[in-house]
């Protein structure tokens, strides 16, 4: 299973990235690279975006999950509290970037097996 965090969107382009986010990052996607849960889905896609909400507000970076490849793939879309993560330490923002409520049963698990 490939599972691949990206950095925050919009933060990232105004803040630069914060090291220990990234190196969480690459730990994760090494402890899922050789592991499988599913015989269908393979590579799980998260693409956090902290913004103002403002620019939630304007439309941009929509929260959506969405099955690819003929379901072998997911890309998630989540919005996060601009100013909780700008505020937050290391520790902090990676707890942040991946909310309890992302792999939902009924977000992920029902839609690989129909």
């Amino acid at each position: 299973m490939e599972l691949n965090i990206n950095q925050p969107a919009y933060f990232k382009e105004h803040y630069g990235v914060d090291d220990e986010v990234y190196r969480f990052c690459q730990k994760a996607y090494t402890f899922f690279k050789d592991k499988e849960y599913s015989d269908t889905l393979h590579t799980i896609g998260i693409m956090p975006a902290a913004a103002p909400q403002e620019i939630f507000d304007s439309g941009k970076w929509k929260e959506s999950t969405r099955f690819l490849c003929h379901k072998s793939a997911v890309s998630i879309a989540i919005r996060m509290n601009f100013d909780n993560y700008y505020k937050a330490d290391s520790l902090e923002k990676i707890e942040q970037k991946i909310p309890q409520n992302t792999f939902r049963k009924e977000s992920i698990y029902k839609k690989t097996v129909s």
